[in-house]
């Protein structure tokens, strides 16, 4: 990639991904990435979890769905997901080979938005190295679940903000997506 725009403009949601790991020291270099986010203060809110066990990946998958099929019940806005929730062996990841968990420290100021930035460094690091991303916001389902916060020792004052399916992926599975003018826009 030549700039940080084309960066921008070619990074893609995947939902589509080869059946290739990620090695740990491209982890490290993606989380090295988030790491030098802003944040509000400088407070740096942001904390991970790495999975990359393919059955620890279904379990997170498996465990979030009951969960969503209860939000698709109470929001109609959601009802276009209910379909994929029975589709047999659906993952919310996508079978992605890897799942990037950003947590934000809940007493930090502007935590979301840090741990958002941190995403969005992360996402577009992992453009410049052909690798796909997805942000998987449903997941967040599993923040109050005791099984998940006791299996990843998640201290109390930590929260899911974003959960990111990552892996190499077959360009043509990448989606050309036009971006609407804005809609609101005024100089002064």
């Amino acid at each position: 990639m030549d700039t940080i725009f084309e960066l921008i403009k070619t990074r893609r949601s995947v939902r589509k991904y080869l059946d290739k790991p990620i090695s740990r020291e491209t982890i490290e270099t993606l989380i090295e990435a988030a790491r030098w986010a802003p944040s509000g203060m400088n407070e740096q809110p942001w904390g991970f979890i790495v999975a990359q066990d393919k059955a620890l990946i279904k379990e997170l998958s498996d465990r979030s769905i009951p969960y969503i099929k209860r939000l698709i019940e109470k929001d109609p806005k959601l009802l276009r997901y209910k379909r994929r929730m029975d589709v047999k062996d659906f993952s919310i990841f996508y079978h992605a080979p890897c799942v990037i968990i950003v947590l934000g420290r809940k007493d930090s100021f502007a935590y979301e938005d840090g741990c958002a930035m941190a995403a969005q460094n992360m996402m577009l690091s992992a453009r410049s190295m052909n690798i796909g991303t997805c942000w998987i916001g449903m997941m967040n389902v599993l923040d109050k679940d005791e099984w998940f916060r006791r299996k990843f020792e998640i201290p109390d004052n930590y929260t899911v903000v974003a959960p990111i399916a990552i892996g190499y992926f077959d360009s043509k599975d990448a989606p050309q997506i036009e971006r609407k003018p804005v809609e609101f826009l005024k100089y002064f």
